[in-house]
């Protein structure tokens, strides 16, 4: 992954966004759930920042109830009355509030348990609900149910439809196909989907819906316009790379040309973390900014002009999928986060925004825009760095502190190797303590598990090696 530079997002600036654009903050739930009061403390936070709502995606942390009891998370699943503490502080901040619920892939969290596994599209992985079997839909139906009778005043749901791959495979998908003349997967898809917006929009019919655009990149327009998606729902296009080519290639002329064809409005979703790698804990906040302005450009000048955008969606992945490991801890990105609500609001990016953000952060110097490995180790100090100002930030500090000991140039290793390792061990005592303050104790033992314990047991390696090797000279 290639530096993105100060220089170069200095450099870039479009037109100061509309005031009638939103700015849609995505809180990804699954996987490392804040506790409330962390929310709480956040939200008045990303108002002032330039938010106009929440993306709110739930996955195992809402409270289902009945036979759907199964799908919480132990521990860590939100109540009803958290979910009105949160709704009614958005509320309360004029944040538009727009629950996520997956309806046909993604579904791990369902999939996965045994009550429900006959309901797979392949019998082996969980992720993609079968659309053929007689269940999936009524199962749908009661998920939807619940999840929007906890809320109230909703303009917008947003009903997933994301990296659906295995649509197709099963018996029941394959004698259908067999049974009508061109019918395939994309029918399959289009039809399940068509399903769930005509439901949602005959029980709800305020609501305005939302879809992501990927699986319908590749769908012929007749074939949309046949499933009359255009009246339906609008398509919430995803695009989270920080490269130019790559960035057209994804979303160029043509799709814009096509979807124009059918909607009227759809949204840009960008990312502010949970993007660049599936592993990674230290947020790359220029490619994040990056990606902002190549969006800014491309809603500023290459949408055709029947195609409205409603605004933007700021992404922030928790997991790649329900079974992945952590991205990103929400904290670490808060700085990530602060900067492109603000390119999105100013249309710009340049040293005086650069300048502010880190010092309304409460930073010493610059946010630093690169992940870059120290140069000295002994300058590490595990404490109290300065009086940052935002909520969850001795979470940053900590990771910014565990990039460093990761980082260390290579002509440091050797020499460093006991500094290194002794300041891990005091990581782990510290880590757990500031985590603790934002998360339950099933994420807080995750991330310890999984970022801190590998670490820690390579180094111990390769000091014993060192220890060994000069015993035998």
């Amino acid at each position: 992954m290639a530096e993105v530079t100060a220089e170069d997002l200095y450099s870039s600036s479009y037109p100061v966004v509309s005031s009638e654009h939103q700015r849609i903050v995505h809180l990804d739930l699954k996987g490392a759930p804040p506790k409330m009061s962390y929310l709480m403390e956040l939200l008045p936070k990303l108002k002032l920042w330039g938010a106009t709502g929440l993306l709110v995606e739930y996955e195992d942390i809402f409270p289902y109830e009945d036979d759907l009891q199964v799908l919480q998370k132990p521990v860590e699943a939100y109540s009803k009355s958290d979910i009105r503490e949160l709704q009614k502080a958005a509320s309360e901040l004029s944040l538009d509030y727009i629950p996520l619920v997956q309806t046909i892939g993604h579904l791990e969290f369902v999939l996965k348990h045994q009550q429900f596994a006959h309901l797979r599209e392949v019998a082996d992985f969980c992720m993609d609900l079968c659309p053929c079997h007689p269940e999936s839909l009524p199962l749908i139906k009661k998920i939807l149910t619940q999840v929007l009778e906890a809320h109230s005043s909703l303009k917008f749901f947003h009903i997933g439809a994301d990296e659906v791959t295995l649509v197709g495979r099963c018996p029941r998908c394959q004698q259908k196909m067999k049974s009508v003349s061109g019918y395939d997967g994309t029918d399959i898809y289009l039809g399940h989907v068509t399903q769930i917006l005509t439901f949602l929009k005959e029980t709800y019919p305020y609501l305005q819906l939302i879809m992501w655009d990927d699986v319908l990149r590749t769908v012929d327009v007749l074939k949309m316009k046949e499933h009359n998606l255009g009246k339906l729902v609008e398509p919430m296009v995803w695009n989270y790379s920080s490269d130019v080519i790559h960035f057209e290639n994804t979303v160029g002329k043509l799709r814009w040309d096509k979807f124009a064809q059918i909607f009227t409005h759809f949204w840009a979703a960008s990312a502010f973390k949970g993007a660049f790698g599936s592993s990674l804990f230290n947020v790359p906040v220029g490619h994040h900014i990056k990606n902002h302005l190549l969006w800014l450009e491309e809603v500023h000048h290459k949408i055709p002009k029947t195609l409205q955008c409603r605004g933007y969606a700021l992404t922030g992945w928790q997991r790649y999928d329900h079974f992945n490991v952590l991205c990103e801890l929400l904290p670490a990105a808060i700085p990530s986060l602060y900067c492109c609500l603000q390119t999105l609001q100013k249309g710009a990016f340049n040293q005086e925004i650069h300048r502010d953000i880190s010092k309304d952060l409460g930073l010493p110097s610059l946010l630093q825009l690169s992940v870059s490995p120290s140069k000295e180790l002994k300058q590490i100090v595990i404490s109290e760095r300065c009086n940052l100002k935002f909520p969850g930030s001795n979470i940053f500090n900590m990771v910014v502190l565990l990039s460093e000991l990761m980082n260390i140039h290579q002509d440091q290793l050797a020499k460093d190797i006991d500094i290194r390792l002794q300041k891990l061990q005091e990581l782990v005592d510290i880590s757990r303590q500031v985590l603790s303050s934002v998360y339950e104790e099933p994420t807080v033992n995750e991330w310890v598990k999984h970022r801190l314990i590998p670490m820690i047991q390579v180094i111990e390696g390769q000091s014993s090696c060192m220890i060994t090797t000069q015993t035998n000279e």
